[in-house]
Parts: structure tokens; sequence; C-alpha cells
């Protein structure tokens, strides 16, 4: 071999050795490179943190429904479930005459509610009205007699009262009465009772109206609640109620038509803020000792005002002045416009009553602000104790034209 062909053999000889040395070197950093990819994303589990398996979904299992909170719903069956309890069919035994003049015994049922722990439950006062026994039958259909504590037809309300040794403490609740005032018009609403008889039964709406007045005479009822959760005979005296389970309203009438026209969806309950002041009455005196002003009146609303031209678009309109009493002889006269009691505006016939029940007694000294044809003034009298049969309480003869009738087709056994 010849020095050109030795030199030219060692140069090849070289650079393939350099070329195995090279791929052998990335070989080596691809390998490298693999595991530590490998280590990163699968790192070698140790005793300490183990991986548990869990079990594959039972494809064939019921999917639950999201919860209330999740699903933006308002969760009415908690309420229910954990108010239930407090609620009570009312069964009162009547003894009614026959058309031969024999006594025959008749039975009427209605609602209520426990709403103190000792024993006590409010319903309506015409589910027991005439009654000669009364019972309570618990939501675990467990019956006790109730007694009578005392009743006031101007609200429609009663107070009764079962021995609470009898009772066992997990199988009743009681239901707070809270404040329809706090309420907002379009809040929800939960109605418990036992319509026709069925027990336990729920009905969902929303707080359509407050402050309504229903009836005429000395069946008006006053500072009503109007919902359209629905409500029918057996549901008087039970619980409208919040979504918090406070006592907003006790259910009590209900409107089925006007004239021949039928109407659905317009039940009325007692106020809660008129049911806490009556209830506390009946429990201490037995019975509503109401202060009066002795005047019958209505509302000022907008028809009014200008049927008889006053000067004011809201307060409450003396329609008349009962003869001899606190009014007469401090000077109103009929056509005054009550606007103010002592510091307090006043609205409406409902919010005069309500004030003068819950925040003054009999003997009691007020001033009236009244508005006699445009002329403000004032007069200082001293509130005198309704009479027991009701004739002159203050707006128990009032009638509000702005309830726009309906009285046709009202169902006191709502």
């Amino acid at each position: 071999m010849s020095a050109t062909g030795a030199a030219r053999l060692l140069r090849s000889n070289a650079s393939s050795a350099l070329a195995l040395f090279t791929l052998t070197a990335l070989a080596a950093l691809a390998v490298l490179a693999l595991g530590a990819c490998a280590s990163a994303a699968a790192p070698s589990p140790t005793p300490t943190s183990a991986p548990t398996a869990e079990p594959a979904p039972d494809p064939a299992a019921p999917v639950p429904p999201p919860a209330a909170a999740e699903s933006g719903l308002p969760d009415i069956a908690s309420t229910v479930e954990r108010l239930m309890p407090a609620v009570v069919q009312i069964i009162a035994t009547l003894e009614e005459q026959t058309v031969m003049g024999m006594s025959a015994p008749n039975v009427s049922q209605g609602s209520g509610f426990f709403f103190r722990e000792d024993g006590y439950l409010l319903t309506n006062e015409h589910v027991i009205a005439d009654a000669v026994s009364i019972e309570a039958v618990l939501s675990n259909r467990h019956r006790l007699p109730a007694e009578v504590i005392g009743v006031d037809a101007a609200t429609d309300l009663a107070v009764l009262k079962v021995d609470p040794d009898e009772i066992a403490e997990e199988d009743v609740a009681v239901a707070r009465l809270g404040s329809a005032d706090a309420m907002r018009i379009g809040e929800w609403v939960i109605a418990i009772g036992s319509p026709l008889g069925f027990q336990g039964s729920v009905s969902v709406g929303v707080i359509s109206a407050k402050g309504r007045s229903l009836g005429a005479g000395t069946d008006r009822l006053n500072d009503l609640v109007q919902t359209d959760a629905v409500i029918n005979p057996g549901n008087s005296g039970g619980p409208l109620l919040n979504l918090a389970g406070e006592v907003v309203g006790i259910n009590t009438r209900v409107i089925r038509q006007t004239g021949f026209v039928p109407v659905d969806g317009i039940g009325f309950a007692i106020s809660a803020d008129t049911a806490n002041p009556v209830s506390d009455h009946l429990i201490e005196f037995g019975r509503v000792a109401r202060p009066r002003i002795g005047v019958t009146v209505q509302d000022v609303t907008p028809t009014v005002a200008t049927e008889r031209g006053l000067t004011v678009d809201e307060g409450a309109l003396v329609i008349s002045v009962a003869p001899g009493g606190p009014a007469e002889r401090a000077g109103i006269e009929e056509d005054d416009v009550i606007v103010r009691l002592d510091d307090l505006p006043v609205t409406s016939t409902s919010q005069l009553v309500r004030t003068l029940l819950t925040d003054y007694r009999v003997g009691d000294a007020v001033r009236l602000g009244v508005v006699r044809a445009a002329v403000h003034l004032s007069f200082d009298l001293t509130l005198e104790e309704v009479p027991v049969d009701g004739a002159d309480d203050d707006d128990e003869n009032g009638e509000d034209d702005d309830d726009g009738g309906g009285e046709d087709g009202e169902d006191g056994d709502g």
C-alpha cells in the first residue's frame, strides 16, 4: 500500500470512529431524558402515599338531584320536614239541633300549630266556635284533648292548650311567630294543614299582598296577608310559613268567586304581627282587652279621596263616631281623617288598629292628629276598652272600598 493510500485509510477510520462516538453519546442522552420525564410524570409511590383503588361508579345507580343551593331553587322540603310536627289537625265536636228539635253531634275540622313549648296552640276562632269538645291530632296521629284558653272573634284567632306531659319531645316541633311586615311581595310561603281532612298537606305560593281587609260589619277582618298558595276547607288555623320556618300568617279565608265569576289563587291569612299581641292577650287575660278610640274608619284610597273631596291621600277616614265614646267627647267628627297617633304617622286602618292593640293599653292617653277640610287639628283623649260584643270597635264596622268586593264567594272554612 502506498503512503497516500495508507493516509486515506487512516482518515476514513478516524471519521467512522468519530461518527460512532457521536451516535453513542446521543443515544445515552436520549435515554437519560426519557428516564427523567418518566420520573417526573409518574413518581414512584412511597409506603405513606400509596394510591387507593376507588370502585367504578354504577351506571345503573340513580343520580341524586342537585341540592337546593346548587339548583338555585328554595329548599322547601327541608322547611316542611322540620315544621310538619308542629302542625296539628283540630277536630271540634258540636251539638246541633235537628229539625225534630233533638240534639245531635256534628264534627268540624281544621288545623292549628304549636307556637310555644308549653303546649299552646294557635288556630282560628271559627274552627272551634260552639264546640263542646276539641281534640288535637298530632302528625303521628296521636290524639290529645285540647282546652280553650281564649278566643277573639274580631281577629278570628283562638289559643288552645294541651297537656305537655302527654307529648313526647321528639313528636312535636314549635313554629315561632315571625313578621309579615318583614316579608316582601313575591316571596315564597308554605301552607301546611288538613284540607278536607287530608292531614299534613302542603301547598306553596308567594305573598301576593299585605294589609288587606275582608268582609264587613262584625265579620270584617283586617291586616290580612294575601297569598296564592292553595288554601281549602280544613286549612283554617294552619300556618303560612316563610322559608326560614317562621309563621308569617294563620290561614283563615279564601275567595271562591265574585258574583258569578269563579276566582282562583286568592287566599288570606291573619298577619303574624296581629297574632302576636292577640295571643299574648288571650294567654294573659283569656280575652283581648282591646283599647278603642270610639270611631268606625276606612282606608283613604284615591277613589275615596276623590269621592269625598279629601285633601290627603292616606290615613284612616272617620265614617261614624260612637255616641259617648272617647272620640266624640274629644271633638272628632265624621269625615275627619286620622293621620297621626302620637308621633306615629297613620297610613291605613289596619296599621291604626294593630298599633292600638300592640303598643297601647286601656286607660292610656293619646293625641290624634286629624285633617278636617285641609286644616290640621290635634285632639287629646283617653282610650277605653272595646265592649265585649265589639259593636263599637275601631274599624270593625268600616268598609274598605279598595278590596274590590269578592265577599260573595268568601269561604270562612279555608
